[in-house]
């Protein structure tokens, strides 16, 4: 799904199964935590807020959140053991 279209109910569900404050997501985003507070409390997906939502759940997958919109709208903590992240591919591990 793409970053740009996760809602902010499910940006403040990811952070909170990471256990992160507003302040720790802002912290690794590079954004305020009045931006994080103003873009979860978005239940849609409200366009002005696009770049900024991308930002921020990509900040959360980038720690193991999958964003859901398949049977419905979620997400999912996917563990860090679960396969290679593609960031992670190199010639070392081609085999």
């Amino acid at each position: 799904m793409p970053h740009s279209m996760v809602n902010g109910r499910q940006i403040k569900a990811g952070r909170a199964l990471l256990g992160w404050s507003r302040k720790d997501l802002a912290e690794r985003a590079g954004v305020t935590a009045d931006t994080v507070k103003v873009v979860e409390q978005d239940a849609v997906t409200i366009e002005a807020l696009a770049s900024t939502r991308a930002r921020l759940s990509a900040t959360l997958a980038g720690e193991g959140i999958n964003f859901l919109n398949d049977s419905g709208v979620g997400v999912e903590i996917v563990s860090r053991d679960a396969g290679i992240r593609a960031e992670d591919l190199n010639a070392s591990n081609d085999d």
